[in-house]
């Protein structure tokens, strides 16, 4: 169990069960977004849970913000992600791929084997509008990088955001967390996290205790500011994400993949997408 400080207990904004939706032929999607939810996301702008086994999205842009790709560690298959500036990535159970769309990319996602199924979070994370026009950039993280904190009944992968003096694998322009998560049965952990982040639990697996509720598989539970972050598994324990961050409370203006600050930005985006300026890519 991580010793924090217990004074002042994160409130709980709410639980919700998510179920997939059918999206299109081999593509199944859960939205988090705030109309849904019925709370902030801030920093995060929206995150899928998908459960894709065939090619869907044809290459697309990207701009104002980072796209995420989490892929669960249970996943039976997992993705290839190639991008205009050149990347090309295999996306494997527990692996992390990080863009930084910032001022503009083009990519594509498709399973490495079609018919298998890919399971994972697409995570939709703002930027700061300092970095919104900033050159993009890809963080790659393999599963096998990421260091491991280990406590009495838990484990916790710390994929972006440290962990008491564990430094994360990746520090990236949003400041936030992201940490994957495994419970034993009953076991209770208490992670430590900058008091005015807000954060989110994604229950991937097994069942959380909530005060008197439990948060099964799909489930999703968000808390406002605070010191204090207790998570306890239920009977037969639990895997969770963890997403927190530092919310930006800056104007959002959004049209289908950009992501600036006012109406102005957008007209600048689509003008750089439709030049050319964030790149080509074929589809596969």
């Amino acid at each position: 169990m991580v010793q924090g400080a217990h004074t002042d207990p994160r409130p709980l904004l709410g639980m919700r069960r998510l179920e997939p939706q059918a999206a299109g032929e081999g593509l199944f999607l859960a939205k988090l977004q705030p109309s849904s939810l019925g709370w902030a996301l801030d920093p995060f702008l929206q995150v899928d849970w998908f459960r894709m086994r065939l090619p869907f999205f044809p290459p697309h842009p990207h701009a104002g913000f980072s796209a995420v790709t989490f892929m669960l560690p249970q996943s039976p298959g997992g993705l290839i992600n190639r991008d205009s500036l050149g990347s090309r990535n295999r996306i494997n159970p527990g692996d992390l791929h990080w863009t930084e769309a910032a001022r503009g990319i083009v990519h594509e996602e498709v399973p490495q084997v079609d018919g298998v199924d890919c399971l994972g979070l697409q995570i939709f994370v703002n930027l700061p509008s300092q970095h919104k026009l900033a050159a993009p950039a890809i963080h790659h993280v393999d599963r096998a990088d990421v260091p491991v904190v280990q406590f009495p009944g838990a484990t916790v992968h710390c994929y972006v955001g440290d962990l008491d003096d564990v430094k994360a694998a990746l520090t990236t322009r949003t400041a936030s967390a992201l940490w994957s998560v495994e419970l034993n049965e009953n076991a209770v952990v208490n992670l430590p996290l900058p008091p005015s982040w807000m954060v989110h639990i994604l229950v991937t697996a097994g069942a959380l205790r909530i005060g008197d509720s439990l948060l099964g598989e799909g489930g999703v539970a968000g808390y406002a500011a605070g010191t204090a972050l207790e998570i306890r598994a239920a009977t037969d324990g639990a895997s969770l994400v963890v997403l927190a961050g530092l919310p930006l409370a800056e104007p959002i203006a959004v049209s289908g993949p950009f992501v600036m600050n006012d109406a102005a930005q957008l007209v600048d985006a689509k003008r750089r997408y439709a030049s050319g300026e964030m790149g080509f890519l074929e589809a596969s």
